[in-house]
């Protein structure tokens, strides 16, 4: 045994093929998101971006919540192309109105997202924040302007409390069914420093905790502690050994899963996994008896599978095995 092996405690309140699902946060979200997206899951994964910060994602999630407008003052343009502070570098334009009308389009695409969602997971990656000097407010991304622009500072416990209870009161008013989960990124931020990259986290976690202790419909998953503390082996980490590894990523994954899934969810999962599995494979020979049986075998399943649950989107699946 190279490992613990700790098992979280198993949620009473499951998730399925049913629910929509939002995932917010920092890059190691979208490790867990796109699992479930290959699941055939409802998911709507980091709308604008990764987002390091708790106080980004809040300000976020408000604004989508509220349709504010996003800041004005966090419109830059850089080398021809237009960003803005409060979303990652990937949403861009070439004019300010495009991108604008692009985030207001995010924005509403979220808003209706979390009043129809069961389910909202925040991950939190630095409690350490960019403050933009020219409007002293909390960026979510720097955009590679000069470092003069900002300061940096880390958050106390007390301004993500008071930021997320503001949120989850706000969250139960359009959705009042909304299970929040709350993880912290195991993922470690070196270039902040070792001492840096703790103390950072010790917030992060103090701060969920609380908010979990406060709140009956916020839970914690701990990510952060079944790479770090049970895994606990830089051979689950890639060559940065910074970032979680696939073996590490697949480790966590199927302890999310015993959390979160009821036998007759593995089970859809189990006949999704063979799906993908049989759109993967490349034949010898396409025009074969013995491909076209397969592939018979296979539109057969996804029909079944979708007169069982109708909720299933195979359409994709259905087409391809159809042809």
């Amino acid at each position: 045994m190279f490992h613990l092996n700790f098992n979280p405690p198993v949620s009473t309140i499951k998730l399925s093929h049913e629910n929509d699902i939002v995932f917010m946060g920092s890059c190691f979200s979208e490790h867990i998101s796109q699992r479930l997206l290959e699941l055939k899951f409802n998911v709507n994964s980091n709308a604008f971006g990764i987002v390091f910060n708790p106080i980004s994602i809040s300000t976020l999630l408000l604004n989508s919540i509220k349709l504010t407008s996003f800041n004005e003052k966090h419109f830059i343009e850089r080398e021809g192309s237009w960003f803005h502070l409060d979303s990652h570098s990937q949403l861009h334009a070439t004019t300010k109105s495009e991108l604008n009308t692009l985030l207001n389009n995010l924005n509403l695409e979220l808003h209706a997202k979390l009043k129809t969602a069961q389910w909202l997971f925040l991950t939190f990656g630095s409690a350490y924040v960019y403050e933009y000097v020219p409007s002293k407010s909390i960026v979510a991304n720097c955009n590679k302007l000069p470092h003069t622009n900002f300061v940096k500072r880390l958050l106390t416990v007390n301004e993500i409390v008071e930021s997320y209870s503001e949120l989850v009161k706000e969250l139960k008013s359009i959705n009042p069914n909304l299970q929040v989960v709350f993880t912290v990124s195991p993922v470690k931020h070196l270039r902040d420093g070792i001492v840096e990259n703790n103390l950072s986290k010790s917030v992060l976690i103090q701060s969920v905790h609380e908010l979990v202790n406060n709140h009956s419909n916020c839970n914690y998953f701990p990510v952060y502690e079944l790479v770090t503390d049970d895994l606990r082996d830089y051979r689950f980490f890639e060559a940065d050994m910074a970032h979680p590894n696939k073996q590490s990523v697949n480790y966590v994954f199927d302890k999310f899963a015993m959390t979160y899934f009821s036998e007759e969810t593995q089970k859809i999962n189990k006949d999704i996994i063979d799906i993908n599995s049989a759109l993967n494979h490349r034949p010898f020979n396409e025009n074969s008896a013995s491909h076209k049986t397969f592939k018979n075998a296979m539109l057969l399943k996804c029909k079944s599978l979708v007169n069982i649950y109708p909720f299933l989107n195979l359409k994709k699946e259905i087409l391809f095995f159809g042809k």
